[in-house]
């Protein structure tokens, strides 16, 4: 039995309409992923920019201020990097063509954590 030219149409027609539809479907998949990442994200951003805040409120002489400044810039960069990480692997498109690989975010942390170590190197207190 010989396909009619409609039939073959309307597969052909039928097939490349749903190759859209899935490929919808993920894009829109990936973006509730990436929704989620990014409210727990702010979030706990939020809790801790309060938190930090209240702790710097009570310090009360340069090195505590150096100390809790560099804690806070390598738990920021940590964070932050955590998050990048997060949305590759939520399926961003860059993810996706390759182009962000999570070993290029781990190697931007340490690099960032590096500097961060070197600028707030703690202050020692000077014996009188």
């Amino acid at each position: 039995m010989n396909a009619k030219p409609e039939e073959m149409f309307m597969q052909a027609w039928k097939a490349q309409l749903d190759a859209g539809l899935g490929a919808i479907e993920t894009l829109t998949q990936s973006a509730i992923r990436m929704h989620e990442v990014q409210l727990s994200a702010a979030t706990q951003a939020h809790a801790d920019a309060e938190a930090t805040r209240a702790v710097i409120a009570a310090a009360t002489d340069p090195a505590q201020l150096t100390k809790l400044c560099a804690e806070w810039a390598r738990s920021n960069a940590g964070k932050s990097f955590a998050y990048w990480r997060s949305l590759l692997q939520a399926g961003t498109p860059q993810a996706a063509s390759g182009m962000l690989k999570p070993e290029m975010i781990d190697g931007a942390y340490q690099q960032w954590l590096d500097t961060v170590q070197r600028f707030y190197k703690p202050l020692e207190k000077s014996g009188s």
